[in-house]
């Protein structure tokens, strides 16, 4: 329950977008080994919603996509 609410409440703010993916993805692997893993879908999402107003046109570009990213 801990890394899903740590995920969800994750903004990128101040810190490299470099750094933020790694939190993302070390906090993914986290609910996996607990056997509760995010999917795709859901992981676009928190990564969206967690960049903030300077990425706006980045959201938006991947949330008009046809299909999602695969993390695989």
């Amino acid at each position: 329950m801990q890394f899903k609410q740590e995920l969800h409440n994750l903004q990128k703010n101040k810190m490299k977008i470099s750094d933020y993916s790694t939190k993302v993805k070390n906090l993914a692997d986290a609910l996996a080994s607990t056997r509760t893993p995010i999917n795709d879908e859901d992981l676009i999402a928190v990564i969206l919603n967690g960049l903030g107003k300077n990425y706006s046109w980045f959201r938006t570009s991947i949330a008009i996509q046809k299909t999602f990213l695969d993390f695989q």
